[in-house]
């Protein structure tokens, strides 16, 4: 069975794709980079049409969004939107920070071996999920959870877009609200009880988040 379409999410001129190029070629993994939006770049019209009220509203405590939170929402959605225009079944994106560990294939491989039919995106790494009872067991020690959804009234949110694997039926959901942006990628993809998508993830998470964000290097991000 092969992998799903590998996307990594990377300014067209970062040096980091370099690096996770080299690791993935190091697996014999293909992959296609996807050009991230630099928020910087954008518009005053594109600009005008983001809804900055939202994410200080629903998170009281938090700033505005940021040029950089913008860029890095904008460029995962269009990719959601290339999902749906080329009828993508499911596809792995990960972001170009992403550490991918050694065995990465044979654990995505038995993930989707073992998934249900139902799941809709399944986080690769993440913070802050909660998870039902019953697991089922990887290769490796991995095991596979189903994280619950936060009721209507919460606020928590599965946080990270490090790197996941989203099915065409998921990027439509989000696509639902995806559109004004009002929220950072990975809140997008982990307000579950906004979306309602089916969620499952591998615990302990099978790639890591580096430290070097090219988004806190454009500007420092509140969480």
């Amino acid at each position: 069975m092969p992998l799903p379409p590998i996307f990594i999410i990377s300014l067209k001129n970062s040096p980091r794709r370099a690096v996770i190029a080299k690791r993935l070629s190091s697996l014999n993994i293909s992959f296609e980079f996807f050009d991230a939006i630099y928020g910087k770049d954008l518009t005053s019209y594109q600009l005008s049409e983001i809804d900055y009220e939202f994410y200080p509203k629903y998170y009281a405590a938090r700033k505005p969004l940021t040029l950089g939170e913008i860029g890095c929402a904008m460029s995962h959605i269009q990719l959601y939107r290339r999902i749906i225009d080329n009828n993508i079944e499911q596809a792995i994106i990960l972001e170009d920070d992403a550490i991918v560990y050694q065995d990465f294939e044979a654990i995505v491989k038995d993930i989707l071996k073992k998934v249900p039919k139902r799941r809709e995106i399944i986080f690769l790494e993440h913070g802050k999920a909660k998870s039902y009872p019953f697991k089922r067991n990887l290769i490796d020690g991995y095991r596979l959870v189903r994280y619950r959804s936060p009721s209507k009234s919460s606020k928590r949110s599965i946080t990270r877009a490090t790197g996941y694997i989203l099915t065409l039926a998921g990027a439509k959901k989000l696509m639902n609200y995806a559109y004004p942006i009002r929220m950072p990628a990975d809140y997008l993809t982990g307000l579950l009880q906004i979306t309602h998508i089916n969620v499952y993830g591998v615990e302990p998470p099978c790639i890591f988040r580096g430290t070097d964000s090219e988004i806190d290097a454009i500007e420092h991000r509140d969480y």
